[in-house]
């Protein structure tokens, strides 16, 4: 048994860890690939203890109860096309949150509204595919010990694939109840990236509340560095995590 503690400032929906990085730390915690599945929200400040089980593992917080399952990851990941960087800035401009919705997730350290977020505002490319990208800056406080922490790319590929999820198939904001994420080259301190969103190879449109996605991120040379996918459930509008 280990543990884990996720931050005030690692939030995702208000008052619950964001669940890319969550899902981040919980792999690197049990040190080998996995597909996660959040099972409910992420208490902040509180030591989440990691458990092994019969298949797998999960996370549990202070009421013994599991907030995380995990196994071994065999699923693989999809591929498409690379985005440009200037193509992911120009989708950021149609950004849902920026004229048409209100912002569900107005705390979410990736992409909140507020400055002090990763700025990860996803929006609808402007080339027929339906995808949806946006241009992402790698952070100076991202770094450790001389190097970008990984968990940030589970994060930025998570948040583009929720306003994929929620945005492109009429507006439906979702949570992420599934997620497997693996990073192809360390990110640079300072550069920007493309990162992108799809439906993978899950059907493109709703299955009553359920959805998937695959998200990739791309260097400035169309060079994949990490690839993501995940699985969410439409948010039921008295959601307390939705913002009104």
């Amino acid at each position: 048994m280990t543990s884990l503690r996720i931050g005030h400032g690692f939030q995702g929906p208000s008052g619950t860890g964001q669940g890319g990085w969550t899902s981040a730390l919980f792999e690197r915690t049990v040190g080998e690939p996995l597909t996660i599945s959040i099972t409910r929200g992420i208490p902040l400040e509180t030591d989440l203890e990691v458990f092994e089980v019969a298949g797998g593992w999960e996370l549990h917080d202070d009421t013994k109860r599991p907030v995380m399952t995990a196994r071994p990851r065999t699923e693989p990941f999809v591929d498409t096309e690379p985005v440009s960087i200037d193509a992911a800035a120009d989708a950021r401009r149609r950004f849902p949150a920026a004229t048409e919705v209100v912002h569900p997730v107005p705390d979410c350290f990736s992409c909140g509204p507020v400055e002090s977020s990763m700025g990860v505002h996803a929006g609808p490319l402007d080339d027929g595919t339906g995808r949806f990208a946006v241009d992402w800056t790698v952070p100076d406080w991202t770094q450790t010990g001389g190097e970008v922490d990984s968990a940030l790319l589970w994060t930025a590929l998570d948040c583009t694939t929720a306003w994929y999820i929620g945005y492109s198939d009429g507006l439906r904001p979702a949570f992420t109840v599934g997620y497997a994420a693996e990073v192809l080259t360390p990110l640079e301190p300072g550069q920007r990236y493309a990162v992108v969103a799809w439906s993978g190879d899950y059907p493109a449109a709703w299955d009553d509340r359920k959805r998937g996605g695959a998200a990739a991120a791309f260097d400035r040379d169309g060079r994949c560095v990490g690839r993501a996918r995940s699985f969410w459930v439409a948010a039921a509008l008295d959601d307390p995590r939705i913002a009104t």
